[in-house]
């Protein structure tokens, strides 16, 4: 690219302004989309705890297994955010066409392992009524995985070129349809009659195919993705799919690592009792909600750099760093002093059990603890992938939330090895508010250096 083409190109708006009013519609749709999940948890919760906890082990294996494998599609976002700076849009839709065809590989793989209802239903220990509806939970999801999987796609690119308020309207509206659905397929409507807890899995099948749907109408129809759009269906590149995997299987396995560090805290605690996971899931689900908040920041952490990168902007690139950092933290501090001295009720909207609430508010205190060290891990990652800089977070990842929250939550909870006796579901919730607070600051640490390092033209040495 010539000299006289690069000056012509211009940066993207990096003022807190424009940090806002480009997170908040994808805050809005993450929000939409966990809001299914505590749509799910809110209403199986009425059922009585068996019912709450086999959606609990159902909700923990699908997410563990999605998020996984979209996160090995999340490559797609820093390389069309750079060919939007870059100008390069038709370069955009041909990305796309390939990581929907990673995303159907992807699928088929999720498929088979949430299908294999055997070995979750081994190790959650579960047995009876609880297995049965997860089981089934699981296979019903497991058909609508295809169709959430290259809806992933379609939102990742709209958040690539700014364009995050087409993912947040659609996934308001079927956050309303999840509504009605979950109501009619949980508790039995006219023919229709009650599933239960297995109920919510088809009404998020239902969402998945739908959501896609839309998806695909508004990039076929909507002027705006007409440069951006191939005459025909791009078949799978060698080059293309490298390059995404390249960037996709460390952003998958670092998204692995921190999401499966709650899922499968779940899976361990559900041996304790449906009392205990019950809880547990209530305030794993309070704490998703709330970290929808870092991870829009984050995400536009990632378009903004990449973005600045393709106008050859390394300093503009270097102020969205800091600025959603800096951003971030203090909102951050706001929500955990929200979610710790209101914890009573939130709690409440959940579940009126004693013994539920009684877990959940004590557990409530470890995530406004670490839920300031989250943010940051998560702008910080973000950042570093629009810098393509993603094995780093991997590694981080896997030894502070695996080593440490899973290994040493496992022996802090079932064990006497490091305490006078087994602490319960709190081991696990300790030994994870240690394992973030310690990836937060290493995390958030290296994103500063590599900003800066880009913006003076240095070796990276973390690439």
């Amino acid at each position: 690219m010539s000299t006289r083409i690069l000056s012509r190109l211009q940066p993207p708006d990096t003022s807190y302004w424009a940090i806002l009013k480009l997170s908040l519609p994808v805050w809005i749709s993450n929000v939409a989309i966990v809001g299914g999940a505590t749509l799910d948890t809110l209403m199986t919760g009425h059922l009585g705890s068996t019912d709450l906890a086999a959606v609990a082990i159902g909700l923990a294996v699908s997410v563990s297994v999605f998020v996984a494998l979209v996160g090995v599609m999340q490559g797609l976002s820093p390389i069309a955010g750079h060919h939007y700076g870059a100008g390069h849009h038709e370069r955009i839709g041909f990305e796309l066409h390939q990581t929907i065809w990673l995303a159907i590989l992807l699928a088929i793989i999720g498929m088979g392992l949430m299908c294999y209802t055997p070995m979750w239903m081994t190790l959650t220990n579960s047995t009876g009524r609880v297995a049965e509806i997860a089981t089934n939970f699981l296979l019903i999801n497991a058909i609508g995985l295809p169709a959430a999987m290259a809806g992933r796609a379609y939102m990742a690119m709209n958040a690539a070129v700014s364009r995050p308020k087409v993912a947040m309207w659609i996934a308001l509206s079927m956050l309303a349809v999840k509504a009605v659905t979950n109501y009619i397929f949980i508790f039995g409507w006219a023919f229709i009659p009650s599933f239960g807890g297995a109920g919510c899995a088809i009404s998020s099948t239902i969402n998945a195919f739908l959501s896609l749907f839309l998806y695909w109408v508004i990039w076929h129809y909507d002027s705006f993705y007409a440069k951006m759009r191939q005459k025909r269906i791009s078949m799978p590149n060698r080059k293309a799919l490298t390059n995404l995997l390249k960037l996709g299987i460390p952003i998958g396995l670092s998204a692995f690592f921190e999401v499966t560090s709650f899922t499968f805290m779940t899976i361990f605690i559900s041996r304790l009792g449906a009392d205990v996971v019950s809880a547990h899931q209530i305030v794993a689900n309070l704490t998703s909600l709330f970290y929808m908040a870092p991870l829009a920041i984050g995400v536009t952490s990632s378009v903004l750099v990449s973005q600045s990168l393709g106008a050859n902007s390394p300093e503009t690139a270097r102020m969205a760093t800091y600025k959603c950092l800096k951003f971030c933290i203090c909102l951050a501090v706001f929500v955990s002093a929200l979610l710790y001295f209101c914890k009573y009720f939130f709690v409440g909207l959940y579940t009126s059990d004693l013994d539920v609430i009684k877990v959940s508010t004590y557990l409530i205190g470890f995530a406004s603890i670490y839920h300031v060290f989250d943010a940051v891990n998560c702008v910080g990652s973000f950042s570093m992938r629009g810098y393509r800089i993603t094995f780093l977070p991997m590694i981080i990842y896997g030894v502070f939330l695996w080593g440490l929250g899973l290994g040493l939550g496992s022996i802090l909870t079932f064990t006497d090895y490091l305490s006078p006796a087994p602490m319960g579901a709190a081991g696990y919730w300790t030994a994870i508010t240690i394992g973030l607070t310690l990836s937060g600051i290493i995390v958030g640490l290296c994103a500063v250096y590599v900003a800066r390092a880009f913006a003076h033209g240095h070796k990276v040495w973390l690439r």
